[in-house]
């Protein structure tokens, strides 16, 4: 007895011995968590999957094998020692059995899909530094073209997928998250600037994602994939799904980043020249082609103290200068004045837990700003819980809730004579801005407090001061805008057997966006906005409410042995209502910067305006998967549509084909995997609301008397409006077919993809001109047509795969040829009102070509010149390029060393031109380094006006030959004929440059601790810490001008700048805890 005792006591420790409890944590190759990743015990059916933060507990015995596995990644083994923590880094396996997820929020095998899809991993977006989720996009897909307008916090980005799909409307792509449409509409500015240049850059509704909630990203390029949204497809689709809870005990992860951003480029400025035309001093003159600065006596300037002076707050007094003696510049000082080292801090974080029926996850997401331009700053706060509940056996429950709530106070900029780098980039290198506010004293001693100090305004002496000091913009203009959202996503899913699924999916989306403006008095104000001048207050209350809708029932089927359907058919209805309330108070009685509505209370100085529109639409869909022989697979695909704003319902159908031919016509080493792809598919753009019936206008005036006539003076009344209705609206329709194949290599480690495409967007909706007999002036309807045809290649390589070392390399290219073919008679559609250099729609261009003036040409296409040997102008506009890239790509490269994770990505767009306008305005006002040459003649030459210059002479300019020998470019050329200078008298093909960039996009090191200590003593399973760099390389040809700015914000205007705030460059630290 005493023997069975002993021998029970010592099988128990020996196997108490061997048994281990491990621990630890799955990333992938970016060293970022894989949640729900297998943990099993190998030739057993025990195992745990990964909680959200990738972590793991499971009990196993020494010289037992664990295997690690996840969905996209190549499995791993280990064979378990003594250790009680094992960590491990899977590595993608180029999409062997990948799964992507529908539009419509559900998982396909990617190997059966005949469509386009792009994947970008979280890991990805994570990685990427940007505090907005459209940017952590950048270079990650073929074909995805991501441009951010400016480097504004928050500042929203254009996307295109597979270039432009419709002319006035948005090119936008649809958004999807979580099974149902997101609003990521950019609501133009009502109040506060023009909505044509975007004054003030508010960014998209995108930008309330939070880019740490991201569980999948998918990219549904073709019309196929996303045929079952109707018209609101055309534009592409992005599949956004966020995280979900998994099983188990409370995980916390808690990460914080911190940036520092800096001004990307700077236009060269010339500091030798002072403010004045003609080579003579003068402290009120536009220009900076005054005197020579190093001529200058040098001392103090003599002034007159006798008359009106200028005190600032700082007590320093200016007084009228009669001789300017002085040599100091100010170029830094003004520059620093108003721009500085941006920041941003953003803190994460995430619980979540659960047991076997329920599951949850938890965030917390603060991100608080401060712009590269001083006094702009952003601040986003994000909340999101999901929730997961199994009811029963076959019945299941989930809600995901997410709220934001973003503040922030944004700078003026563009045409705008408020905008920071109008006024900022004109004044001259002699005039010092930071005096800016004060007290004018005026020569009989009265007294003008709170006076707006500019370098055309020196004294303050005027209340309006033509252009605001960078300062003035800064320190008292405000542009806030205060936005509270709530997103709401319950979900019921159904499954009474093994076959079939029932869904029914709501989505609330609500949001309400408060925009304030306000221009304090003796704010610098031009025709359009000249109310600034005497002071203007004024808000934007906007509200949107959408609510959507899904009915799906999807069954699987086997039709026979070799044949499988899955069939899923569905119901769907959207209703969206936008709502909007502006009013401004104008010419305030008091100068205060109090923001009130008590500046002003009469009538004649308020205006209130109320704007709504409705729209609804449901759709009847019907989706089928055939697939015969584990090698064939066909979807079809139809959707039956009606909306409010369109006269019919309209069907919109899709079809594609997938082959495996590997499966049974070739059997090779080399070749792992291969797939042959087909599609055809029809998607829309709808029309916008409300625009059947011609409509009634209230307030109208008539200004082509000597004294206009106001309907308001005489009671008010109504008139029909100058656009005529049009009862026969129909959506725009594109319709797109496309071929490829997907090929892996030497056991999936090589990947290649390619994919041609081809499409015609038909019945375009625009305003055309109607004849002045209609009795209307425009009228909205389907009038235009176009084309895009394109080529994407998608290359992948697993170079090295080893325990403690891998390199991975990915490469995408894309070009995208567009045409436009059909503007029903019209000579061309402007997309950029205001501008001097457009960017229009011209039958048998591509959309956004530049159009202006420019130089008159010969025949063989060289300069038709007069009599001096300089280029004429042109008495029509013509066209001055194509701001489209013949081409972009996109290199990443993924180096793994023990704990250590390299990660790079370069992005390039090739050609096309761009037009920084703001360069040609400068020449004129001689601010920039071009206009500070000084040269001396070797032989007699002429400028443009006829005026011949002997040898000898020192003169400021260039000498240029446009073919015609040598002639001079000095103050006249610069100044007062074509080539610098604003509206339709100057040669702009003189502004055009290649628009060619590269760019380093991410360089980000990360090192990941892990070590058993790091557990027992703090109670952390690794922490991360990362270094990132964003746009730290910036090659391009234009002299301090990034490309990607874009004058017209997040619209189709393409090519654009004129004084845009510009792009940044950042420097990231973060460190993750996973607890």
């Amino acid at each position: 007895m005493k023997k069975i005792l002993i021998i029970k006591m010592l099988l128990i420790s020996i196997f108490a011995f061997g048994q281990n409890k491990i621990s630890g944590t799955v990333f992938d190759s970016d060293g970022l968590a894989l949640p729900g990743a297998n943990v099993i015990i190998e030739n057993t059916n025990t195992g745990v999957s990964t909680d959200f933060n990738g972590n793991f507990e499971i009990e196993v015995d020494q010289g037992q094998v664990l295997q690690f596995s996840y969905i996209g990644y190549m499995t791993q083994e280990v064979t378990v020692g003594e250790q009680d923590t094992i960590n491990i880094s899977l590595q993608p396996d180029n999409q062997l059995d990948e799964v992507v997820v529908t539009s419509l929020g559900f998982t396909e095998k990617r190997d059966r899909q005949g469509s386009t899809y792009s994947v970008v991993s979280t890991g990805a977006v994570q990685r990427s530094g940007e505090a907005t989720f459209a940017n952590s996009l950048s270079g990650k897909a073929a074909g995805v073209s991501i441009t951010r307008t400016s480097g504004d916090p928050g500042a929203g980005s254009r996307i295109r997928i597979r270039g432009a799909n419709t002319i006035l409307g948005s090119s936008s792509p649809l958004i999807i998250v979580d099974g149902s449409p997101m609003n990521s509409e950019t609501t133009k500015i009502i109040n506060g600037g023009s909505s044509n240049t975007g004054a003030v850059n508010f960014g998209s509704r995108l930008n309330d994602i939070n880019p740490s909630d991201i569980a999948s990203v998918q990219v549904l390029k073709g019309a196929s994939a996303a045929a079952l949204w109707g018209s609101r497809a055309a534009n592409g689709v992005i599949v956004i799904t966020t995280k979900q809870g998994q099983s188990g005990d409370a995980k916390i992860t808690f990460s914080s980043t911190y940036s520092f951003d800096e001004i990307s480029q700077r236009i060269p400025r010339q500091n030798v020249w002072g403010q004045g035309q003609n080579g003579a001093y003068s402290p009120t003159r536009a220009e900076s082609w005054g005197d020579y600065i190093p001529d200058r006596a040098g001392g103090a300037d003599i002034v007159d103290t006798s008359g009106g002076y200028f005190t600032s707050e700082n007590g320093t007094a200016y007084y009228p200068i009669t001789t300017k003696n002085s040599r100091e510049t100010f170029i830094e000082e003004n520059f620093n004045a108003a721009f500085q080292t941006g920041t941003f801090w953003q803190n994460d974080l995430n619980i979540s837990g659960g047991n076997d029926k329920n599951t949850y996850f938890f965030s917390l997401s603060n991100i608080q700003q401060e712009g590269i331009i001083r006094g702009s700053d952003y601040d986003r706060t994000n909340i999101r819980f999901n929730y997961n509940a199994e009811l029963n056996d076959w019945m299941n429950l989930s809600n995901k809730v997410a709220y934001t709530y973003t503040n922030s106070n944004l700078t003026q900029g563009n045409s705008n004579v408020g905008g920071i780098q109008l006024g900022h980039l004109r004044t001259p290198a002699d005039f010092d801005n930071r005096d800016y506010i004060g007290t004018y004293t005026d020569s009989s001693g009265a007294e003008f407090p709170r006076r707006h100090r500019s370098y055309r305004r020196y004294l303050g002496n005027n209340e309006n001061p033509i252009y605001n000091n960078p300062l003035w913009t800064t320190k008292e203009q405000l542009s806030l805008n205060q936005v509270n959202r709530v997103m709401l996503t319950p979900q019921l899913t159904i499954k009474p057997n093994d076959w079939l699924q029932l869904i029914a999916r709501a989505n609330v989306d609500f949001a309400d966006d408060r925009r304030t403006f306000f221009f304090p008095r003796g704010s610098a104000g031009s025709s359009i906005t000249i109310k600034r001048r005497l002071g203007e207050y004024l808000e934007d209350e906007i509200a949107t409410r959408n609510t959507n809708y899904d009915f799906i029932g999807r069954g699987e089927f086997d039709l026979s042995d070799n044949i499988s359907l899955i069939s899923t058919v569905g119901w769907s209805y959207n209703d969206r209502v936008y709502n909007r309330s502006s009013g401004s108070v104008s010419d305030f009685l008091v100068n205060v910067t109090k923001v009130t509505t008590s500046l002003n209370g009469s009538q004649e100085a308020s205006s209130f305006e109320n704007a709504k529109s409705f729209s609804r639409s449901n759709r009847g869909y019907a989706i089928f998967n055939f697939g015969v022989s584990d090698e064939l697979f066909i979807n079809l695909t139809g959707a039956l549509e009606a909306s409010s704003t369109m006269n019919d319902s309209f069907f919109y159908p899709a079809a594609d084909v997938a082959w495996n031919f590997t499966n049974t016509a070739i059997n090779s080493d080399v070749i792992s995997f291969g797939k042959l792809r087909a599609s055809y598919g029809i998607v829309g753009v709808q029309p916008s609301p409300h625009r059947f019936d011609t409509l009634a206008e209230g307030g109208f005036s008539y200004s082509t008397y000597s004294d206009p006539l106001s309907i308001d003076s005489f009671g008010g009344g109504f008139r029909l409006d100058n656009n005529l209705g049009n009862p026969n609206l129909k959506p725009e329709l594109k319709t797109e077919w496309e071929i490829g194949t997907d090929l892996r290599f030497f056991n999936n480690d090589l990947t290649f993809s390619f994919t041609y495409y081809n499409n015609k967007i038909e019945d375009i909706l625009l305003n055309v001109s109607l004849s002045p007999s209609s009795g209307f002036s425009t009228q909205y309807g389907n009038f235009g047509a176009m084309e895009n045809q394109g080529y994407e290649i998608d290359l992948g390589w697993n170079a090295i795969q080893k325990d403690d070392l891998t390199l991975n390399a990915s490469l995408n290219w894309s070009k995208n040829q567009n045409e436009v073919t059909d503007l029903y008679g019209t000579t061309f559609v402007d997309m950029s009102s205001g501008a001097s250099v457009k960017s229009v729609a011209i039958v048998g261009y591509p959309l956004g070509t530049l159009f202006g003036t420019g130089s008159r040409t010969n025949p063989d296409g060289s300069f038709d010149l007069d009599e001096n040997g300089f280029p004429q102008l042109t008495s029509e506009f013509v066209v001055l390029g194509d701001p489209n890239p013949d081409w972009r790509g996109a290199l990443g490269v993924n180096l793994g060393y023990k704990k250590f994770n390299l990660n790079l990505v370069v992005e390039h767009s090739h050609g096309g031109e761009f037009a920084p306008r703001t360069l040609h305005v400068l020449k004129r006002f001689g601010t920039t380094e071009e206009t500070s040459n000084r040269v001396t003649l070797t032989e007699p030459l002429v400028n443009v006006k006829g005026t011949t210059f002997p040898s000898g002479s020192v003169i400021r300019g260039n000498i240029e030959d446009f073919g015609g020998g040598d002639v001079l470019l000095e103050e006249q050329w610069y100044r007062r004929s074509i080539g610098g200078g604003f509206g339709d008298n100057q040669a702009y093909n003189f502004s055009i440059y290649d628009a060619t960039w590269t760019k380093v996009r991410e360089l980000s090191l990360s090192y990941t601790l892990d070590s058993p200590s790091l557990k027992s003593s703090v109670g952390l399973n690794s922490i991360r810490f990362t270094l990132t760099g964003r746009n730290l390389i910036n090659i391009n040809n234009i002299p301090g001008i990034d490309p990607e700015v874009n004058q017209f914000g997040t619209g189709n205007a393409l090519g654009l700048d004129y004084f845009t705030n510009p792009q940044t460059k950042s420097t990231l630290l973060g460190v993750t805890f996973n607890f």
